[in-house]
Parts: C-alpha cells; sequence; structure tokens
C-alpha cells in the first residue's frame, strides 16, 4: 500500500487563517459596537398632521465605534440619510406621500408634515458604524395615519306616527324634547361626516346596550354638497322601566381607532311624569 504523507500548509495560508480567527474571536468577544436601542414612532396619527420620527441608538463601552450613517426607510424604500462625515450631512430621498422637513430634521430625527393615507407603512431606522467593521442594526415599526370626520355627531329622531320630534346635539343646551309612553316606537338617527377607516358607531339606552328587539342599521347617504355622511339608526319600542326617572336617554358613540370619540344624545321625556326641577342631566355628555 502507498503511503501518503500530509502537507503542512503554506505559510501564508495559515497566516491568514489565523488572522480570520483572530477577528471572528474579537467579534464573538465584544459584540455589537452599535445598535439600535428603539425607535419613536407614533402607532396612530391624523391625517395633514406633522410627525416626528426618531432612531435612538447607543455605544458599546468596549468599543465605541463612530457612527458613519443614519438611513430611514418607509417599507423598503430609503427616503432619509445622515451621514455627520460628509460636507451637506443630511441627504433626503423623493418617496411619494412622504414629505420630510429639513429644517425640523437632524441627525437620527426625521419630521413629516402633512401625512396622509399613503403615508402609514412600516417604517424602519438603520444605523451603521464606521470602519473596521462597518456594522448595522435596525428596528422597524408600523404607523397608520386616519382620516377622522370634519363634524358630527349629530343626532335627531322622534316617534313613529308623531309630529313632534327631540334634536340634542353634542355641546347643545336642554332644548325641546318629545314626550312619550311605553309602548310608543322611537327612533333615533346619528349623522357624522367621512372617515377612513369608517367609524365604529355604537348606541346605548340610558347607559346599557339596547335591547335584543331593537333594531340597528348602518348606511351611508350623500348630501347636497356630494359628501359622504355615515349614517346609524335605532328603532325600539319604549318600555316602562327605562321610564322610571321620568325620562330616557339614547346616546350615539362615534369612535376612528384610538384618535377620534365623541358622544351624542337624544332624551325623550315621559308624557306622563312631572318633570322634576334641575333636570340637568338631559344635556348631552
Amino acid at each position: 500500500m502507498a503511503c501518503h504523507h500530509l502537507q503542512p500548509p503554506p505559510p501564508a495560508a495559515s497566516a491568514a487563517a489565523a488572522a480570520l480567527l483572530l477577528l471572528l474571536l474579537a467579534l464573538t468577544d465584544t459584540g455589537w459596537s452599535l445598535r439600535v436601542s428603539g425607535v419613536t414612532v407614533p402607532s396612530v396619527v391624523v391625517s395633514g398632521s406633522a410627525v416626528q420620527l426618531v432612531c435612538h441608538y447607543e455605544h458599546t463601552t468596549d468599543r465605541p465605534d463612530p457612527l458613519y450613517s443614519v438611513k430611514w426607510y418607509k417599507d423598503v424604500n430609503q427616503f432619509y440619510e445622515y451621514i455627520p462625515k460628509r460636507d451637506q450631512p443630511v441627504r433626503v430621498y423623493p418617496l411619494p406621500h412622504i414629505h420630510v422637513d429639513e429644517q425640523g430634521s437632524s441627525g437620527a430625527s426625521v419630521r413629516l408634515t402633512g401625512v396622509t393615507r399613503g403615508t402609514s407603512g412600516t417604517f424602519r431606522c438603520e444605523v451603521m458604524g464606521d470602519k473596521p467593521y462597518f456594522e448595522t442594526d435596525d428596528h422597524a415599526v408600523n404607523m397608520s395615519v386616519v382620516e377622522i370626520p370634519l363634524w358630527g355627531p349629530e343626532v335627531n329622531g322622534g316617534i313613529q306616527g308623531v309630529t313632534e320630534s327631540a334634536s340634542v346635539v353634542e355641546g347643545a343646551g336642554a332644548g325641546e324634547r318629545a314626550r312619550v309612553r311605553p309602548g310608543d316606537l322611537v327612533t333615533a338617527r346619528c349623522l357624522v361626516g367621512h372617515s377612513d377607516p369608517p367609524a365604529d358607531i355604537t348606541w346605548t339606552l340610558n347607559s346599557a346596550s339596547p335591547p335584543s328587539h331593537a333594531r340597528l342599521q348602518r348606511f351611508l347617504q350623500t348630501d347636497h354638497r356630494g359628501r359622504t355622511i355615515q349614517v346609524s339608526e335605532v328603532e325600539v319600542e319604549v318600555r316602562e322601566a327605562w321610564l322610571r326617572r321620568g325620562a330616557l336617554t339614547l346616546s350615539c358613540r362615534v369612535r376612528v381607532s384610538s384618535v377620534y370619540y365623541k358622544t351624542a344624545n337624544i332624551t325623550f321625556i315621559h308624557a306622563d311624569h312631572p318633570q322634576p326641577a334641575g333636570f340637568g342631566w338631559f344635556s348631552s355628555g
């Protein structure tokens, strides 16, 4: 049998392998020199407003490599870059629905103005350390832009088959109210302006959920100016128990995401019940 003798690797290859091993050990021992500790990005904002995006980063104490760059992306597209060693450190890249206020932006902080529904998306900050390692780290957060109603809610209603009606809108005084009796069929309608996403409209009767026999419907309509109106309607037969305090109140509650919440009420008075003095809780809450 022939004997094969193993040849030692060339000196140059041994030196290169040793250098690579030392580099890997150094990276393993020290970890990341620069990392993103978090970003400040609002989760929900109102269309047309301005927002400030802030990237928070930090160095390790054992290897404080200087910062080379900070970049901001919307989804996969870059729109902002900060390189402190460059003559003009800030550079903005055009992107639809992204309007960077360069005067209000500096370093890792970016100010966006006039946000729209199209601005919604994932915003990611990426930091990179300087030579020799050029290590990178990033962090992403979602931001949603919503359009809130320009008016409303407004509530009106009355007794089916009776011309007398009542209407109390938010912030209004007590005003005139319909007089009802047990067995009457009352209808209330809540109107609110356009929103995107659509508003969540709910009803309460004397601060409780409407009974199972109440008829609820939701639809859209257009006013004389061509604007879309969101409408919710409730129809319910009055019961004696609801009138024990001399009146019943239907409340329309409108919510759009976490940035818009308003309530409007309509109150019906018991026709056979004397109205107590100081009936202040008739007013809209």
